[in-house]
């Protein structure tokens, strides 16, 4: 039981830490500032250009509207642009604009310039215990889906 409550509080701890680090701007290009819930939306559609908002709130473990407005928010700064699917007239599929794509590079090269204690562990965590790890986030996020549905 002291180990539980031991995770518990560490986990609840560096969920704050992170809400707080997430609402910090931070320039990614020449004039480009974002939060990091926005460049990590970014990072998304640019990972998985074509997405749609229903795959990105879900991704993003938000709701669509939340989702919608993010995609309103970039739209608006010139970094992402909406179009009609091929396949469905009632579906908006996302990419990345030529300052979304510089924001997006910026990002990428940032991570890899970071090589902060925690990215180099996950690094060199034997596979069992990466999909350990794996499997323990995915329960956590699927019980936090079931409480937040009550």
């Amino acid at each position: 039981m002291n180990t539980f409550k031991r995770i518990s509080r560490l986990t609840e701890k560096v969920i704050h830490k992170y809400n707080q680090f997430e609402k910090q701007p931070r320039e990614y290009s020449s004039g480009i500032v974002l939060k990091e819930a926005e460049i990590h939306t970014i990072a998304l559609i640019g990972d998985y250009p074509d997405m749609n908002v229903t795959t990105l709130a879900k991704m993003r473990g938000i709701t669509k509207g939340g989702a919608s407005q993010m995609v309103y928010k970039l739209a608006e700064k010139g970094l992402i642009c909406k179009r009609v699917s091929p396949d469905t007239d009632n579906e908006v599929c996302l990419s990345l604009t030529d300052a979304g794509q510089k924001a997006y590079q910026a990002h990428l090269k940032y991570h890899e310039e970071v090589q902060s204690d925690f990215f180099e562990e996950l690094e060199n965590m034997p596979e069992e215990y990466a999909e350990y790890l794996i499997t323990l986030l995915e329960h956590f996020d699927k019980s936090l889906d079931e409480r937040l549905k009550k």
